[in-house]
């Protein structure tokens, strides 16, 4: 099992790229001089940004096919491993909508909360999207038995999003659904990544890893491998020359577009590719960088946090930069943030494996506690 782990540690080098790239999206849109964005080279960074999002979204459908491989009989009987992993699905959507919540009080929610307040709270964003696509994923693999039938049905999902997204986001699906339901099928009600076409990274990854783990049984890996690192280095240059042009039409609606998808699984692969080439020769185990993406749902909280709640005399991080960081500046703070973050992630990291008690004890503080003060005061 080792072995097997150690193999696919250039996800988590994935995952930590991505997650280190999305502190950076989120200061320099925090902090950055809007007027730096009408620069030459703002597209580059803005391009490279525009990679966190999928990339998060797809590690998380390819990561889930790899923890619940070898323990699915288990997860069938409907005990702790079950309750586990669907209480971890659960903590994903709690801590997306908190991120949105206008205030941390049911009361105040109920007196002081403003219609557009409530309807931002909706919105679905990575964590719901991603959240919602494991729920389904994890739904799919318990009630379906045959691996090759369960592959079948997730490419199928995949393929679906991405060929229907240009019509779902032309359907007011809140004419059919409680809104809370209807931001999850397209942004027309504000949110950031519904279902179209997000879902396809998900279950675009998690297909991709049950190729990939299919290659590694039979002894093809190392041939797969070099294939889809080719193929996806090609695929994506061509694609992005096509996005490229295509952008710059009015008529180009880049996010519906399976062009869109098709540019961004590519370069992700190239990418997953391009780290799996660095493990193997560097053979890195641990590291500040992996810890940071072992512990991804903690650091896409707490940097959030960090960033735009109030914590200087009622006011945010953003509010007192005011938007008036240069770019080098902006990158500045990012590495900071990223330090800061990873300092959490080793330090959270080592007590959860050397005192694991104390890890859920704090755990479960830190939730009934926030529970206490979300409906009591």
């Amino acid at each position: 099992m080792n072995a097997v782990k150690d193999r696919f540690l250039y996800v988590d080098l994935l995952r930590a790229w991505a997650m280190t790239i999305m502190i950076e999206v989120h200061v320099t849109n925090a902090f950055m001089q809007p007027a730096l964005r009408n620069e030459l080279w703002f597209p580059v960074v803005n391009f490279i940004n525009g990679l966190v999002a999928p990339s998060f979204i797809f590690i998380s459908g390819f990561a889930f096919i790899l923890s619940s491989g070898s323990r699915l009989d288990e997860l069938r009987t409907f005990g702790y491993l079950f309750r586990k992993r669907l209480g971890r699905i659960a903590l994903i959507f709690l801590v997306g909508y908190l991120l949105h919540v206008p205030y941390y009080s049911l009361r105040n929610i109920i007196i002081y909360a403003r219609p557009e307040e409530m309807k931002h709270f909706y919105n679905v964003d990575v964590l719901q999207c991603t959240g919602s696509g494991l729920l389904i994923l994890f739904l799919l693999r318990i009630f379906i038995k045959p691996d090759r039938v369960f592959h079948t049905v997730i490419t199928v999902i995949a393929a679906a999003v991405i060929v229907l997204s240009p019509v779902a986001w032309n359907i007011d699906f809140s004419r059919y659904l409680p809104l809370p339901l209807a931001c999850y099928f397209n942004d027309m009600h504000g949110s950031f990544f519904p279902v179209f076409p997000w879902h396809g990274f998900l279950f675009g990854g998690a297909s991709l890893c049950m190729y990939i783990v299919n290659a590694k049984a039979s002894g093809r890996y190392e041939l797969f491998m070099k294939r889809a690192f080719k193929f996806s280095g090609i695929i994506a240059a061509a694609a992005t020359v096509v996005v490229t042009w295509l952008s710059l039409q009015p008529w180009y609606s880049i996010k519906t577009s399976p062009l869109f998808f098709i540019e961004r699984f590519a370069i992700i692969i190239f990418l997953l590719c391009l780290f799996s080439i660095y493990y193997k020769k560097r053979g890195e185990r641990e590291s500040l960088f992996l810890e940071i993406g072992r512990e991804s749902l903690l650091i896409y909280w707490l940097h959030l946090q960090i960033i735009y709640r109030n914590i200087w005399d009622g006011k945010t991080l953003e509010a007192i930069v005011s938007r008036s960081f240069s770019f080098g500046e902006s990158m500045a703070a990012s590495l900071i943030l990223i330090l800061i973050m990873s300092g959490v992630a080793v330090l959270w990291g080592k007590i959860k494996k050397k005192f694991p008690a104390a890890g859920r004890k704090i755990f479960f503080a830190v939730l009934a506690g926030g529970a206490v003060k979300f409906f009591i005061f």
